[in-house]
């Protein structure tokens, strides 16, 4: 039993301090959290210095620990800087859970002691008892993305102090296999402690740039796509996967509707056990990304509580297949993957091709 209620904290907080009224505000809320002992600001030896004072008022007022080091090389999306100032922050950490954050980030009070005080005890489907645990206890973060795989945002996340060490990837595979654009920057940190365990996971990473859920992608793309992927028996039983994965590792239920303050806060989807799952992928079609809201969606497709129609018959097959399995690790694995990637890369190009078509129609280009 995970109850957290008398759990014992240490917030890491990475980011450069650009808007220290912020800042302080966000440490003036997190210092009068019991469960929080301490607070750890993870940055470089540069930032520090230029920022020595501001830094000291903020340790003297708020106990704040500034541990600094040395920048490293830049990568893509400044994903070497997020994991390295994530590995830094968490091995000075003295508490046995750990809540990551940034510095641009205000979370709500309520929402943090509702997380603290939560039950975060894992339970195994009886398929999944032959693998080694990935988690030792539910990780907490807010919006999942219901269509590509551990597409997950990374602003802030709560764990226990070895879960979370596990989420510092500095795997090069991710920029030298996989073509991912910007998704790879979160995907790569929640996906990687899954993909040994269930390696058709690793298998999709492959693909997942198809999907286009970001910025780089138009939306007609971007739901053209999804549609005719939603037609692939594999991607389906994939997603079906994800789904018990994510009910069974991951919370993604703070207790109330509003539970950070950011700059740009995404729109979640709702989802209502017994409702269509069409509804949920395409009565947004202004949306990026389909971040789903609470734990509803994944929990209600992993007990096949949706409407019985003929995308839902498709999830119910998906479900019948992995309930089947006497070990969920070797999901997707008798499926034929080199075919099933060469008609993702079709998906994606017929996707292409409606887009022009739009974009010809409308008497504009793409890149317009």
């Amino acid at each position: 039993m995970a109850d957290a209620a008398d759990t014992d904290v240490s917030v890491v907080v990475t980011g450069l301090v650009r808007d220290v009224d912020l800042f302080t505000r966000s440490l003036d809320c997190l210092t009068g959290i019991k469960q929080i002992k301490e607070i750890i600001l993870a940055t470089w030896e540069k930032e520090a210095a230029e920022n020595a004072a501001t830094l000291a008022t903020l340790a003297h007022r708020f106990d704040l620990k500034v541990v600094a080091v040395p920048e490293p090389p830049q990568w893509s999306g400044n994903l070497l800087s997020q994991m390295l100032s994530l590995y830094v922050g968490a091995n000075h950490a003295a508490c046995g859970n750990i809540l990551k954050t940034r510095t641009v980030v205000f979370i709500e009070p309520d929402a943090l002691k509702y997380f603290f005080a939560s039950d975060r005890a894992i339970s195994l489907l009886g398929n999944m008892t032959a693998g080694t645990p990935v988690f030792g206890n539910k990780v907490c973060v807010w919006g999942v993305e219901s269509t590509s795989p551990f597409y997950m945002h990374d602003l802030f996340f709560f764990a226990s102090k070895p879960d979370m060490l596990k989420l510092v990837n500095m795997d090069v595979r991710y920029d030298c296999l996989y073509n991912m654009t910007k998704e790879k920057v979160h995907i790569r940190r929640f996906i990687h402690p899954f993909i040994h365990e269930f390696p058709i996971l690793e298998k999709f990473l492959h693909v997942a740039h198809v999907l286009g859920a970001t910025i780089e992608f138009p939306n007609e793309y971007r739901y053209a796509v999804l549609e005719k992927m939603l037609g692939e028996e594999l991607y389906v039983l994939i997603l079906a996967l994800y789904y018990r994965l994510v009910d069974v590792y991951f919370s993604n239920d703070w207790g109330q509707d509003r539970v950070f303050e950011w700059k740009d806060v995404p729109d979640q989807v709702a989802f209502t056990p017994g409702g269509t799952l069409k509804d949920a992928y395409f009565a947004h079609p202004g949306y990026k990304a389909l971040l789903a809201k609470g734990d509803v969606l994944f929990r209600s497709v992993a007990a096949s509580d949706f409407a019985d129609d003929e995308l839902g018959q498709r999830f119910a097959k998906a479900n019948a297949e992995l309930d089947g399995l006497a070990d969920l690790r070797t999901a997707g694995l008798d499926h034929d993957f080199n075919g099933f990637i060469q008609r993702a890369l079709g998906c994606g190009q017929e996707a292409l091709d409606v887009v022009r078509q739009s974009y010809a129609e409308d008497g504009v280009s793409p890149a317009d």
